[in-house]
């Protein structure tokens, strides 16, 4: 490989992690009604008409795991991007996955207990170890963690079979001092990050891991992947879109309902049929902004900013969601659409802001 970096290939990298932030934020603010027990969306109120109980099915549907499995691709594709060697860049990656680990570790604890970063990065530091591997042990490390997650379905089916005996959790919404709903929200986030780490671990590896050959290959930039990414795409785009929709219909009146077991089965599969959909969706994106680098340049400058901005997104829910703050809840329509305006705003701020970083962004870069 060269040791250049094509711009084109960081630019599509950029505007994809920008458009990965939009299921992120619309997910966690829509879902926090759901908070501690279910999730990762919440049902819309019975109060809230067929308007809001179509919104929420397309989030369950078409929205929900799509953004966080896309940042897990596209955090293995930036690894993969990384030209430099050595003991000095080693140390380097190494202390920016410690200050992401930081970062998820205050964030699950004092603001979100769904966190991201901290299973970003405890698979991040795994992923390095055989970021130097060639393609041949990549092939072997994959075909393992499809194993490994075949496994960990069959266990977590079986898990989710059990009688389990316990009272419901009081929801994050409910009105409650800070010190109060800071160690309950700390407590499941300690928790689900356990579980995380033991059960979950193999799939943003899995997708980490394909981001990294992804980029090996220079899939997104060498112009010999094109046609076979438009067959790909053109083939199996709406397949894909018809398995996602055919999956969350399948389970939609217990979705609707709240019903605790299927959204547990929601909650165990749903980042399945997502895969098969990004597989063809991110192709199909990639090379549309190529044919209209309008949208490349209005995307890619967010995606520069992600951290910054999905971490601020926990600080307005919490204070506007949470019960340690105002505790408001709005409803499906009106928290999907604030969700959009806060991701056009950072497209808005990142493009106003220019190349010049945010300070989370700048501190994790040093």
């Amino acid at each position: 490989m060269s040791p250049a970096r094509p711009p084109q290939r960081v630019a599509a990298v950029d505007a994809l992690r920008a458009l990965a932030l939009l299921p992120v934020v619309a997910v966690n603010w829509v879902g926090y009604p759901a908070l501690p027990d279910a999730g990762p969306l919440s049902p819309p109120a019975s109060d809230e008409g067929l308007v809001a109980q179509a919104l929420s099915w397309l989030l369950h549907a078409l929205v929900a795991g799509k953004g966080i499995a896309l940042l897990a691709f596209l955090f293995g594709y930036s690894q993969g991007l990384s030209q430099t060697r050595g003991v000095e860049a080693l140390l380097k990656r190494r202390r920016r996955l410690a200050k992401m680990l930081t970062l998820g570790l205050l964030h699950g604890c004092l603001l979100y207990m769904g966190d991201i970063l901290t299973l970003y990065a405890v698979a991040g530091s795994l992923l390095a170890v055989w970021a130097g591997h060639s393609m041949a042990k990549l092939k072997l490390r994959i075909r393992v963690l499809i194993a490994l997650n075949l496994a960990v379905i069959g266990f977590t089916m079986v898990l989710a079979n059990l009688p389990l005996a316990g009272e419901p959790s009081v929801p994050f919404t409910a009105p409650a001092p800070w010190a109060e709903w800071t160690l309950r929200n700390a407590g499941h986030f300690t928790a689900t990050t356990i579980a995380f780490m033991t059960l979950g671990i193999p799939v943003p590896l899995l997708l980490m891991t394909g981001g990294l050959m992804a980029a090996r290959l220079r899939l997104f930039s060498h112009p010999r992947w094109e046609p076979a990414l438009q067959r790909w795409s053109r083939r199996w785009l709406w397949p894909a879109v018809a398995v996602n929709i055919a999956f969350t219909s399948l389970l939609w009146p217990g979705l609707r309902d709240g019903d605790s077991f299927v959204t547990g089965r929601y909650a165990i599969f749903y980042l399945y049929p997502t895969m098969l959909l990004l597989s063809a969706a991110v192709p199909a994106l990639v090379l549309r902004m190529r044919r209209d680098p309008r949208l490349l340049e209005a995307l890619a400058p967010l995606g520069r900013h992600t951290l910054t901005l999905y971490l601020f997104s926990s600080v307005l829910s919490f204070a506007l969601f949470s019960g340690a703050g105002l505790s408001w809840q709005p409803g499906t329509l009106v928290t999907a659409g604030l969700a959009l305006a806060y991701w056009v705003g950072g497209v808005l701020l990142a493009r106003a802001r220019g190349p010049r970083p945010l300070p989370l962004e700048r501190w994790l870069s040093r």
